[in-house]
């Protein structure tokens, strides 16, 4: 129309039926039960299993079902040639998620019954559907009472489903590109991204088999060793209570749980740059790029003490009436801001390569890694301030470089010998290659046990209990895969306390590799045009440079602050024939 180009559309996408059966039973034995929390690198994840005391065990016998969900969705997009030199492009989506409810009425695990915690505004557990008494059913899933009346703070979700949909996913974008010249373009965009769709059955699935009944029952921090349990009360024999019916009340069983009005995160996004053509075959470009992400997932335990203290953490806890456990909520955020620097030459000449550099830093709160729950190693999940820091994939500096050349020896090259046989010898060879340097990701450390005495939990890293500084700040000038920090920076904290030092404080191996091949053409004209086999050598990781995994972080283990693995792998060589006729 004019000037203006306009696009509209809309979708529909909606999640297939599910049935997901996990069985399976695991007792979790670690160094802590049988180590001096004190000293680094004591007790032994061996001997506490030959000692049978248990840190942690689960058990999983459950069919999961979901009823119907999607995401609906409509944008509108107008593109304007507003002069000769300028466009604009601005535009809005929306998108809604009908978040898929946990199972249905021909569920065989009963699962429409399930239930969940609303912490922070019912203050109380919300059962989906009300199956019959434990007499009428005679097993579970039931209600506990002769009657089949609830216990205390258990109500029964009206709408018959957890969690709320996302409604509000309203998504602005503008895009503005103006051309100083023939060979000079600006370009600057924003625009709001939500994750309407990443994880919405995991969502579904999270809370499965839950009070009122028993297909899933998780027990952590066992046998932690405290002055009112100094002896080990569990036994990996048998660590979980009766699995055939549910237990009075569903507070003292620790879940996958989730705030009912978790919302989906959204990334805010802009950038800047500019853009020139160096020559026909060349073009430079660098980028100011930004972003934005809120309502992140902040995961691991919650409903823990509010403070550390001795004795029983009901007494500190905002919902006494229940033990604490994994409980995600959609409070986090992050950003990131970088530099972007490009030089691509189009292949031209026999030549065509590709410089890439990024200089950035990414900042989160809380938590790294999938659904914010295998990276959360939060103290403490009321006070989140003290936990924003360098995200797990912050890589401050990133280099690329890569090319194809092919050598300048032979027919219709700069150098042709007049010898046929030389020319057939150095002719029509091809070096390619890609070169990548990384810096090495954070990662943070800290001790196994609940020193502070709060109820606290990781499932993932072994210790959500942070270390105290000693001296320095642990960095070594030069480490060693023996020695990658130095290890003697750190001390545990005293008993009661959290320790003070931060989230992702130390870094792992930086990358340096180099991939690198060798083609070479022989051409077969005389027996048909265009027919040819090309002989290719190829090396990945050509000069075997190792990259060091991460070193050991927990300081209950024997190998803290030592590398015991590579990230990468040594170098590969293969050699291959390829006819092309």
């Amino acid at each position: 129309m004019g000037n203006h180009t306009l696009k509209f559309g809309a979708e529909l996408n909606s999640v297939p039926n599910f049935l997901g059966a996990p069985q399976n039973a695991s007792s979790t034995y670690r160094a802590f039960q049988t180590g001096n929390p004190q000293v680094s690198g004591t007790g032994s994840a061996l001997a506490s299993f030959l000692l049978d005391v248990p840190d942690a065990a689960g058990f999983r016998n459950r069919a999961t079902t979901h009823r119907w969900g999607g995401v609906a969705g409509f944008y509108l997009q107008d593109s304007w040639k507003a002069t000769p030199k300028l466009t604009i492009n601005f535009g809005l989506r929306y998108d809604r998620t009908f978040v898929p409810p946990l199972g249905r009425e021909d569920d065989p695990g009963g699962n429409i019954y399930a239930g969940a915690y609303d912490f922070e505004r019912e203050n109380s557990y919300l059962v989906q559907k009300l199956p019959g008494s434990c007499d009428q059913t005679g097993g579970a899933p039931c209600i506990p009472t002769p009657d089949g009346s609830l216990p205390e703070h258990v109500k029964v979700e009206p709408r018959g489903k957890i969690y709320h949909d996302y409604a509000d996913n309203w998504q602005p974008r503008l895009g503005i590109a103006y051309r100083l010249g023939q060979k000079t373009a600006l370009r600057s965009s924003f625009g709001m991204f939500f994750d309407s769709w990443s994880a919405v059955v995991q969502l579904a699935q999270n809370y499965s088999a839950t009070w009122p009944g028993v297909g899933e029952i998780l027990a952590n921090n066992l046998n932690n060793p405290t002055a009112d349990h100094p002896t080990p009360t569990a036994s990996g024999k048998d660590p979980i209570e009766g699995v055939g019916f549910p237990a009075p009340t569903p507070f003292n069983q620790v879940q996958w749980f989730m705030d009912p009005h978790y919302q989906n995160g959204y990334s805010a996004q802009w950038n800047f740059g500019i853009q020139h053509q160096l020559n026909p075959e060349t073009v430079i470009e660098a980028n100011y790029v930004g972003s934005s992400g809120t309502r992140l997932g902040v995961g691991g335990y919650f409903n823990t003490a509010l403070t550390p203290g001795p004795g029983p953490i009901t007494e500190r806890q905002p919902w006494p009436f229940a033990i604490p456990t994994f409980y995600d909520r959609s409070i986090g955020n992050s950003n990131y801001n970088a530099f972007q620097f490009s030089l691509d030459r189009k292949y031209s000449n026999g030549l065509a390569y590709l410089v890439s550099y990024t200089w950035s830093k990414t900042i989160s709160t809380a938590c790294d890694g999938w659904f914010g729950v295998e990276g959360c190693s939060t103290p403490n999940p009321y006070d989140l301030s003290g936990d924003r820091s360098v995200a797990a994939i912050d890589v401050p500096h990133i280099l690329t470089v890569n090319w194809v050349y092919e050598l300048p020896f032979g027919p219709g090259k700069n150098w042709n010998p007049s010898s046929k046989a030389l020319r057939h010898i150095i002719g029509n060879w091809q070096l390619n290659g890609i070169a990548t340097f990384f810096s090495g990701a954070p990662f943070t450390v800290g001790v196994a046990g609940d020193i502070a005495n709060t109820g606290n939990f990781n499932c993932c890293s072994g210790f959500y209990q942070r270390l105290n500084i000693a001296r320095g700040n642990g960095v070594l000038s030069n480490p060693t895969p023996q020695r990658w920090f130095d290890t003697g920076a750190f001390d545990t904290p005293a008993p009661f306390t959290f320790g003070n030092t931060g989230r992702n404080i130390l870094r792992r191996d930086g990358t340096s590799n180099f991939d690198i091949s060798v083609f070479r053409q022989f051409r077969l004209d005389v027996l048909r045009e265009g027919m040819r086999v090309d002989f290719r050598a190829e090396a990945f990781n050509a000069f075997n440079s190792p990259v060091f995994a991460q070193p050991g972080n927990n300081f209950s283990n024997p190998n803290f602050g030592a590398v015991s693995s590579t990230q990468n792998n040594p170098r590969i060589l293969q050699l291959a024939l390829k006819f092309i006729w």
